[in-house]
């Protein structure tokens, strides 16, 4: 063992020697190099020798176990390195058709509950999917909003969040765990064998908002939950949060000529706001088939309560109707005026003229609980603002467009047009 040792050190000092003087810019220390190399070669220093050979190699791959996320790098790794080799398309169809596990698992890589909640369930021989998100912030945050845990791992079963892996034992333990998976494949042959209707304008499939959300069309989503369940399981981005008991009252604040999905937990509160929103003149409201439910069980992404700007008004411009489009408020005013004659007014006197045309103007808004503002006059464009409950009204544009600036420009023919916050 000592005779072994010193040969196996004589070795490697003669490799760095020989290996430094290979480097050298020197051709004689490289030339030393070279000879001393041979000298060594002749009298067996040239390597260690086993004692015992080793034997050859089945081509087997010992089982070793490894977190999923680790398995798939190593085989990526392999296979870039030509180590293996795989069929383009090989693995391919089968992760597309693969049916959804009954048991999903979300974990952060290397948390021994995690461990113990897999190890678990392979004890118990039941399938289930695990998801590694160590790092992924999105799919965190998305987690913590439908489980309401920052904790991992947590446990999903048919789509129901259960918690992490005392649950999952106490569940086991009593032997709800088999109950539910029982219950969930019974309701899941259920649902296979009950026909959705031929033609159903009141709902849609989570996969077709998802497709028309990917494709850019342009849909406003309304939330007809509470405030509390917003809060506490997260909202759709951008939805505008309506409680059911308060839509007929607050009807105004939408857009009637936008497509509308309104969605509530499980779908039904939607399907009573859809009805709401047609019998005022909604054409394009629909319901979200199965609520935020089937959303979050497609894995759908969600947000916090206030967490993004809500969305009331498609992204093109809309014509808004007059607020009585059989007669607007600001005719009445037109019909007693004979006209005046043409002049033009200095920096002084324009601002005079335009403040007693808004006067006139004024009480019709005010009547609404709103009011006029004046913020300048550039170029002959006379800049305004509507305050109180104008704000965000969907009458304001028509308010400006054709009451306030139509007036101006008949009062005023100096005047070229207005400019406002609410028509931006």
């Amino acid at each position: 063992m000592l005779a072994t040792l010193v040969r196996r050190i004589t070795v490697r000092t003669l490799d760095a020697v020989v290996d430094r003087g290979r480097r050298s810019t020197r051709t004689p220390v490289r030339v030393a190099a070279a000879a001393l190399d041979r000298a060594r070669g002749i009298v067996g220093l040239d390597g260690v020798r086993r004692a015992v050979d080793l034997p050859p190699w089945s081509g087997e791959t010992p089982e070793r176990p490894m977190w999923a996320s680790d398995r798939k790098k190593m085989h990526k790794w392999q296979t870039e390195q030509g180590i293996i080799k795989e069929a383009a398309n090989e693995a391919a169809p089968a992760a597309a058709t693969a049916p959804a596990a009954a048991i999903e698992v979300w974990y952060k890589r290397g948390c021994p509950w995690a461990r113990a909640a897999i190890e678990l369930l392979r004890e118990r021989d039941i399938p289930f999917g695990d998801h590694d998100i160590k790092g992924d912030g999105d799919k965190l945050e998305w987690l913590r909003i439908v489980t309401g845990r920052k904790t991992t791992p947590q446990i999903f079963v048919h789509g129901e969040a259960i918690g992490g892996y005392e649950e999952l034992r106490a569940l086991d333990a009593s032997g709800e765990l088999e109950r539910k998976l029982k219950r969930g494949e019974a309701a899941k042959r259920e649902a296979a064998n009950v026909k959705p209707a031929a033609h159903d304008d009141d709902e849609i499939d989570v996969a077709d908002l998802r497709e028309r959300l990917d494709e850019g069309t342009e849909v406003l989503l309304l939330d007809v939950r509470t405030h509390a369940e917003a809060d506490s399981t997260g909202m759709l981005a951008h939805a505008v949060l309506v409680p059911l008991d308060e839509l007929e009252a607050r009807r105004g604040e939408l857009d009637g000529d936008a497509v509308w999905v309104a969605y509530c937990k499980s779908g039904k509160r939607s399907k009573q706001a859809v009805q709401v929103l047609r019998e005022h003149g909604f054409r394009s409201a629909v319901g979200l088939r199965g609520g935020i439910d089937a959303w979050l069980a497609e894995r759908g992404p969600v947000v916090r309560l206030g967490a993004v700007a809500p969305k009331t008004k498609p992204a093109a411009r809309v014509r808004l109707p007059v607020v009585h489009p059989e007669r607007s408020p600001f005719e009445a005013l037109m019909d007693d005026w004979q006209g005046e004659a043409e002049e033009v007014l200095d920096e002084a006197a324009l601002v005079l003229r335009v403040r007693e045309v808004l006067d006139e103007c004024r009480p019709m808004v005010q009547q609404d609980g709103g009011d006029i503002e004046l913020l300048d006059i550039v170029a002959d464009v006379v800049h305004v603002r509507l305050t109180g409950n104008c704000i965000g009204c969907p009458s304001s544009q028509a308010t400006l467009k054709q009451g306030i600036e139509a007036r101006l420009k008949r009062r005023i023919p100096q005047v070229k047009g207005i400019a406002s916050p609410q028509l931006a």
